[in-house]
């Protein structure tokens, strides 16, 4: 009974350490592009203040996202940012305003992981012949760029 007893709490204590292991994302957004040499900065504020996180940014330097396991508050990672010189907005996007699961149908073709590689590899081959028919200026490469 005893040993029992032990092995659910061994259990649960092993859930619960999993869990707050896990990642967590902030999402902010800037008031104009971040520079180069300002995403240093922030990479160097980010890891002193709390060397589990990470921080990375958008295409065009203006959505920043703080990657956490749960020790870094939104307020301090936000302070962080800030700290080092970059003007944040007040409201901060979330993933589903961002769209990372949503794909622009008059967007430039996006190569979907399904786990059936060889769909996804057909699919999306048949979407860049199209883009590349239509936008001669634009091309891509039938080859994703995971696999360059």
């Amino acid at each position: 009974m005893l040993s029992r007893l032990s092995s659910i709490v061994l259990l649960l204590a092993f859930g619960i350490g999993a869990q707050a292991q896990s990642p967590g994302y902030y999402f902010f957004r800037s008031e104009a592009p971040v520079q180069p040499g300002q995403f240093k900065a922030l990479i160097e504020a980010v890891m002193n203040t709390n060397p589990n996180a990470e921080i990375f940014h958008s295409d065009d330097m203006t959505i920043l996202q703080v990657k956490h396991n749960g020790s870094f508050s939104e307020q301090a990672a936000r302070a962080v940012i800030t700290g080092a010189g970059v003007a944040l907005r007040a409201e901060a996007p979330t993933a589903e305003e961002l769209g990372p699961n949503t794909i622009d149908p008059n967007g430039p073709p996006v190569y979907v992981i399904t786990g059936d590689e060889t769909a996804d590899q057909a699919r999306y081959s048949t979407a860049v012949e199209l883009w590349n028919s239509t936008h001669p200026e634009q091309q891509f490469s039938t080859t994703p760029i995971h696999r360059q």
